[in-house]
């Protein structure tokens, strides 16, 4: 997937841009833009992309992305499912030049230097800051402008972590276009068995040049990323389905459980069965 320079839409009533997404899948493309974005998730499931970083995400996750920080959001959608999600989008001129600066804006500051590699908010205010979020796209520009503020300092109190740990590199169209098909074939063969030949036949190289490759533009192994992306799709199985554990694993592409167990464990910090109780716990 190659990442597309988005435009936020601007109008002389309002200095941000607050909407809200309903549909049958989130299914934009991969995408960065030089605005900052906080997006909550209302409702939907599937695999969310930021950087060189792959996760399972669900109803209620609450992120912020730093300007020019390539990510999406993609579905697992059920036949009729509809998905909702609420986003704000704003520029560094927020409030004009240098606003930032201002003794009273700290925190905030603090949070927006602090956010290239993407934040991923927890605990017990989120579900409030989404329901704000939601609140402050009907509100009238002067009311959504200090009700925005407000929110910004809040988030500042938030537990958080960063999603990413490295950023995708491009240097030209046939390096993204290389890198669109690495992503695109994982996802379309996770299921499988997948060797550093068939990455190598894939990218033109030979399977040495392309580890060197994928790990200088990853920040990561081809393996540790292949994990990755098997262990966020068994994500989404353990809560979308009754299936057995071990099923999961093998539609995931592992054929021995012992190292299926070992990955989740290392990549979730928890074990699959843990995983799956502690959803449904959560949901009650």
């Amino acid at each position: 997937m190659r990442p597309i320079l988005e435009h936020i839409p601007h109008s002389r009533e309002q200095s941000f841009y607050a909407g809200r997404y309903k549909g049958q899948g989130f299914t934009f493309p991969w995408h960065y833009h030089p605005e900052w974005e906080l997006t909550y998730i209302i409702s939907g499931t599937g695999t969310a992309y930021t950087g060189n970083a792959i996760r399972h995400f669900g109803d209620g996750e609450l992120a912020l992305m730093g300007p020019h920080l390539p990510h999406c959001w993609k579905s697992n959608v059920n036949d009729g499912e509809q998905v909702s999600s609420v986003f704000i989008q704003w520029s560094a001129d927020l409030l004009g030049d240098k606003w930032m600066e201002k003794s009273e804006f700290s925190a905030i500051r603090k949070l927006l230097m602090n956010c290239e590699s993407g934040l991923l908010f927890s605990g017990y205010k989120v579900p409030f800051i989404g329901e704000r979020m939601r609140e402050l796209v009907r509100a009238k520009p002067f009311e959504r402008l200090l009700a925005f503020m407000a929110l910004l300092q809040d988030l500042t109190t938030l537990d958080a972590e960063p999603i990413s740990h490295g950023g995708i590199q491009y240097q030209d169209n046939n390096a993204s276009k290389r890198i669109e098909n690495i992503l695109n074939y994982v996802a379309a063969n996770y299921e499988q068995k997948i060797d550093a030949q068939q990455m190598a036949d894939l990218t033109n190289m030979t399977p040495v040049s392309f580890s060197k490759y994928f790990k200088r533009v990853f920040k990561k192994t081809f393996t540790s990323y292949l994990n990755e992306y098997r262990v966020t799709q068994a994500c989404g199985l353990l809560i979308r389905t009754d299936e057995p554990v071990e099923e999961i694993g093998y539609r995931c592409g592992y054929q021995n459980m012992a190292f299926f167990h070992r990955q989740f464990k290392t990549i979730m910090k928890q074990t699959p069965l843990k995983y799956r109780q502690q959803f449904q716990a959560a949901q009650g």
